[in-house]
């Protein structure tokens, strides 16, 4: 019972979190509508190619989506990019799921995004990031610094999820999965960087050169996780062992 209404005050604390920065941040105008829509097809096109992480107790998704974010927090701001991560969540949640997932599921998955691209946004402002003024201590380093910062906040809100829900501690609620996908928010926000740097610079026919490599990282990381699951699967099976899906 303890265990319950903890992971329930956990999982609401978190949506209600998230729920509150998405009404008071939320954009009230697009400065660049064209900009906006675009942005918002491709974290839609993203948001249905996702990955999925075999983590012994279940799996969990991961999507390219948060590229998106990455651009349009250094296009538009903040409170664009913390919008469309978070409909970009929910599309991840309920489009081509194996499973129907639980409302709330949706609800937490959404609002550990819209918190994590807030900080990262407050990040790379403190940081003086720009992409107006570029060199290493004004662009590459706030951008990698947005990028650990939002990986950490939206994998530590999970984490802490899942810890509650299976009364497991914090360490062994961390699944070294989660940190080997590290370095595809890295790359995702330097292929974010130069995307807003072709958009900003009205090169737009360089947008499939640029981009591309996020499509090396997706293929990579769906290699390698489709082998682990298909280990982990057969594992299961000699071993009799229920596994989530």
């Amino acid at each position: 019972m303890t265990t319950m209404f903890g992971s329930r005050l956990y999982v609401g604390a978190v949506i209600a979190a998230g729920c509150a920065l998405l009404v008071y941040f939320a954009p009230r105008e697009v400065h660049n509508p064209m900009l906006a829509a675009a942005l918002l097809a491709a974290t839609l096109l993203l948001s249905v190619f996702k990955l999925r992480l075999p983590l012994g107790y279940g799996v969990s998704t991961m999507s390219m989506a948060h590229a998106v974010d990455f651009v349009a927090l250094l296009t538009e701001g903040a409170n664009l990019a913390m919008l469309l991560g978070a409909i970009g969540v929910i599309v991840q949640c309920t489009v081509q799921v194996r499973r129907k997932q639980p409302i709330h599921r949706a609800a937490f998955s959404a609002a550990a995004v819209i918190i994590a691209v807030q900080v990262a946004g407050m990040g790379w402002h403190a940081l003086g990031g720009s992409l107006t003024t570029l060199s290493l201590t004004s662009t590459v380093l706030p951008l990698l610094a947005c990028a650990i910062t939002y990986f950490i906040v939206n994998t530590s809100l999970v984490v802490g999820a899942i810890a509650v829900t299976s009364s497991a501690a914090s360490q062994r609620a961390w699944n070294p999965e989660f940190l080997r996908a590290a370095p595809a928010y890295l790359v995702a926000a330097l292929i974010a960087g130069m995307v807003a740097l072709a958009i900003m610079h009205g090169v737009v026919i360089l947008l499939p050169i640029v981009a591309s490599p996020l499509f090396a990282v997706y293929r990579g990381y769906h290699t390698r996780w489709s082998a682990m699951a298909k280990t982990l699967l057969d594992r299961v099976a000699r071993e009799g062992a229920p596994v989530a899906a």
